[in-house]
C-alpha cells in the first residue's frame, strides 16, 4: 500500500507546481558559486533548472532571465552538496542514480559521472557520502540485502556490505515477503550508516507492522545490528536531502518523513523518531505522534530544521485522509514544534500555501527558510525564521518557477 501511496504523492507534487516566468539574474553566480537551488520551470513535467549562486540569494530571482542553470528532467529529486558538487537522486535525462554535477569554470554545472539504481525512488535509490573517496547507496536490482559502496570522486561502485544474515531472520518470521530492500533515509553519524529496511509482497505492499533500521560500521563495513520500533513508519523520502532527516546542536539524530503510516488503524498516522547522541537505539522514551500531540489534526510531512530544542516543519491544519483528500487545498502552514512539550505553533507571519514541494524545510545559515506558494500564481516565496525574535522575513521572490531545494555548496 505504502509503495503505491508514494508514487501518488509523486504526480500530486507535480500536478500542484505552477509555472510561468519574468527578468533580473543579479543573484546568479558570476564568481565561485557557494549556493545552489533546484527550481521547476514546468508543471506539466516537473522538469526545470539547478541554478548556482555566488552568494546567499535575496530579493527577486527571475527564471526567464536565468543564463546558467543547468536543465533537468526531474527537478522534483533534490540532492546534496558535497566538497562543493551537487549528487542528485536523477541524471540530466530523469534516470534514477546517482548523478554527480559539478561547477565548470564558467560557474554552470556539468554532468561529472552517473552511478544507475534501480527506479523504485520511495524505497530503493538512496544514497549517502562519507568521504570524498566513499559513499553508500542501496540498489534492490543489484542486491535486496547488501548495501553498496562507490567513490564519489570516480563515480564507480567499489563493493558492498553483505547483511542477509541478518535480513533472512527477520523475513524468515514474515508472511507474504516477496522482495526486501534498503531505502527511504540513508545518514552517516559517527561513522555508522542508519538506512531503513523495507520487507514488501510481491504488489510492494509493506507487509509488516514495526520499522526496521540497520546501523552498519563505515571502518569495517559490516552491519553492526538492525534496530526495532514497535510501529511501522516510513522514515524519509525517497528522495535524498528532502529534510526530513536532521541532527540538532547536540548530534541527536531525528527521524521524520513525508508518509509516516497511511495504513494505522486510528488513520495516517505521521512520527518523529530519536537516537541520541552516543546511542545506536531508538530513544523509547520520547516520540512525536502527530495522533496522539496535535490537537486540531495536523498532519503530513513531519520533519525539518532542528534549532534550539525546536524543529521548524510545513503541514496542513486539518487531517489528510489516506484517499489524500484535503491536499490539494490552501491550508499549508508553517510550524514550530517543542521538543519537549510537542506542542505545535503555527508561525502567524509566515502565509499559509499549497503543498507543492516534497521537501520540508531547509537549514540555511543556522536560520530555518521553508517555502511558500499559494495564490500568487507568478511567484513562490522562501521565508527565513528567526530563532530568537520569533519573527519571518520574505528573503527570496521566485517568479516563473517552484522551488525545491535550497543547498549550501
Amino acid at each position: 500500500m505504502m509503495n503505491k501511496l508514494k508514487h501518488i504523492v509523486i504526480a500530486l507534487a507535480i500536478g500542484l507546481i505552477t509555472s510561468c516566468s519574468s527578468d533580473d539574474d543579479s543573484n546568479t553566480a558570476t564568481d565561485n558559486a557557494t549556493y545552489a537551488m533546484f527550481i521547476v520551470t514546468d508543471s506539466s513535467t516537473g522538469s526545470g533548472l539547478l541554478v548556482p549562486f555566488n552568494e546567499l540569494p535575496t530579493g527577486e530571482i527571475d527564471v526567464a532571465t536565468i543564463t546558467n542553470g543547468t536543465q533537468l528532467t526531474a527537478i522534483t529529486t533534490p540532492g546534496i552538496s558535497y566538497d562543493g558538487a551537487i549528487y542528485n537522486s536523477t541524471n540530466s535525462a530523469g534516470d534514477p542514480g546517482i548523478q554527480k554535477f559539478s561547477l565548470s569554470d564558467d560557474n554552470t554545472f556539468f554532468a561529472d559521472g552517473f552511478i544507475t539504481t534501480n527506479g523504485n525512488f520511495a524505497k530503493g535509490n538512496m544514497f549517502e557520502i562519507t568521504s570524498s573517496t566513499k559513499g553508500y547507496y542501496s540498489n534492490s536490482d543489484v542486491s535486496q540485502t547488501a548495501l553498496q559502496i562507490f567513490n564519489p570522486e570516480t563515480m564507480e561502485r567499489t563493493g558492498e556490505i553483505d547483511c542477509a544474515t541478518e535480513i533472512d531472520a527477520i523475513k524468515s518470521e514474515l508472511t507474504d515477503v516477496a522482495t526486501t530492500s534498503f531505502g527511504g533515509f540513508l545518514v552517516e553519524r559517527d561513522g555508522k550508516i542508519y538506512t531503513q529496511v523495507f520487507f514488501s509482497d510481491e504488489s510492494g505492499y509493506d507487509v509488516v507492522d514495526k520499522t526496521y533500521v540497520a546501523i552498519i560500521d563505515t571502518t569495517t563495513d559490516t552491519l553492526d545490528k538492525i534496530i526495532v520500533w514497535d510501529d511501522f513508519i516510513v522514515l524519509g523520502y525517497g528522495f535524498k536531502n528532502t529534510n526530513y532527516i536532521n541532527f540538532d546542536e547536540n548530534n541527536n539524530l531525528y527521524l521524520g518523513g513525508l508518509f509516516g503510516n497511511f495504513t494505522d488503524a486510528e488513520g495516517p498516522n505521521f512520527r518523529v523518531l530519536r537516537i541520541k547522541d552516543g546511542e545506536t537505539d531508538f530513544d523509547t522514551s520520547w516520540d512525536i505522534n502527530a495522533l496522539r500531540d496535535f490537537s486540531n489534526g495536523e498532519n503530513f510531512g513531519i520533519g525539518g530544521a532542528v534549532v534550539n530544542d525546536k524543529m521548524y516543519i510545513k503541514m496542513f491544519g486539518s487531517a489528510i485522509s489516506s484517499s489524500f483528500e484535503g491536499v490539494a487545498n490552501l491550508d499549508y502552514y508553517s510550524y514550530e514544534i517543542d521538543l519537549t512539550t510537542k506542542e505545535a505553533t503555527k508561525i502567524s507571519d509566515i502565509p499559509v500555501g499549497y503543498w507543492k514541494s516534497v521537501s520540508g524545510p531547509s537549514l540555511i545559515d543556522d536560520k530555518p527558510y521553508l517555502i511558500v506558494e499559494n495564490d500568487d500564481v507568478e511567484n513562490a516565496y522562501f521565508y527565513s525564521y528567526d530563532t530568537a525574535t520569533k519573527t519571518s522575513t520574505k528573503e527570496i521572490t521566485i517568479i516563473g518557477g517552484s522551488p525545491t531545494q535550497f543547498l549550501k555548496l
